[in-house]
């Protein structure tokens, strides 16, 4: 049931930590690091992880939070993203985390909107805001509904599965109980990191558990020309087969409710990567792998339930195969502005 929100901004609410890992930023980091440092939530810890830079991205880190006690800057060898985050919440003392990825932008509430939930409701254990993927920033971009639903576990993780009106499977744009990362770290070395996780984070949520969803947009993803979505086809694009083959069963075991959700989510996503596969020229055996697992995916499906509009374009494919549905997958790409 949505509720207003009525909590003032006071100066005893619980400490939280942003966890803000970094590689080669420097174009852009002064702006999004600013966003951070902007915050106006008061007890606020930001921990920030140079992953190995080579271009300037720590000194820029040290510039912006020099004599700013709520920063700590942490320099480690690369490792990719999931070992930047990993390395945040090992020396996180927090009860509540958040991430912000170094490209993207937050609201300058972001905090603030995001703690609400849990001190209105001592079950939550999870809150999201709503995002925007977007080429250029823009304050127009953020809205300030102060709408808060309390949603069981499941509807909660369905409502993310589902890319329900701004919410997603992401790190981002979500706060968590420190105790959902206790022994649960990011799988690393592998791309759709995200995907991987967040079924393991809700699992950590008691069936009665509370998801608080906040219907305001707080969050900028920015679309770059190398990002997960719009980039080339890489090698590593085929660890959504892998994160798939395992995340069935897991749902089934862990999460049964939300199957048909994930299995909605697990074909939109290897649907991409499929496209990008077909747009970069991928080798015949890496498309090959790619539409055997679309194959076993929606063999997966229930006949009874209405499919996703995505289940049916990846239907309508499967059925004219693989040369066939090229000139389809290509005019798919076009129409959503990929590669």
């Amino acid at each position: 049931m949505p509720i207003k929100s009525k909590l003032s901004n006071s100066d005893d609410r619980p400490e939280v930590t942003v966890i803000f890992p970094v590689y080669n930023a420097e174009n852009y980091i002064k702006d999004t690091f600013t966003c951070i440092l902007k915050q106006n939530y008061s007890n606020l810890k930001i921990i920030a992880i140079d992953d190995g830079s080579s271009d300037k991205s720590l000194d820029i880190l040290n510039e912006l939070s020099q004599d700013d006690n709520r920063v700590t800057v942490l320099k480690k060898d690369n490792g990719g993203q999931s070992s930047a985050r990993n390395y945040g919440l090992k020396h996180m003392t927090s009860d509540f985390v958040t991430f912000v990825d170094s490209d993207d932008y937050i609201d300058r509430d972001y905090i603030t909107k995001l703690i609400e939930p849990f001190l209105l409701n001592e079950k939550v254990m999870l809150s999201l805001v709503k995002y925007v993927r977007t080429s250029f920033f823009s304050i127009d971009n953020f809205t300030n509904n102060n709408e808060i639903n309390f949603l069981k576990r499941d509807d909660g993780f369905n409502k993310c599965l589902l890319q329900s009106k701004g919410y997603d499977v992401s790190a981002w744009a979500k706060m968590y109980r420190a105790e959902l990362f206790r022994n649960n770290y990011f799988l690393t070395g592998i791309t759709y990191e995200d995907f991987e996780i967040i079924p393991r984070i809700f699992a950590k949520i008691p069936k009665n558990g509370i998801v608080a969803s906040i219907d305001a947009v707080k969050y900028q993803y920015m679309k770059t020309p190398n990002s997960i979505i719009t980039g080339e086809f890489k090698k590593r694009d085929l660890d959504i087969i892998s994160i798939v083959h395992s995340g069935v069963p897991f749902i089934e075991k862990k999460l049964f409710d939300s199957r048909e959700a994930y299995l909605a989510k697990a074909i939109a996503s290897t649907f991409g990567v499929y496209r990008k596969a077909i747009r970069g020229n991928a080798s015949k055996k890496n498309k090959d792998e790619i539409f055997k697992t679309l194959k076993w995916l929606m063999g997966l499906v229930n006949k009874r339930k209405k499919l996703t509009k995505k289940e049916i374009v990846v239907k309508v494919v499967l059925v004219l195969g693989e040369k066939y549905s090229v000139p389809l997958v290509k005019i798919l790409s076009k129409i959503l502005k990929e590669g």
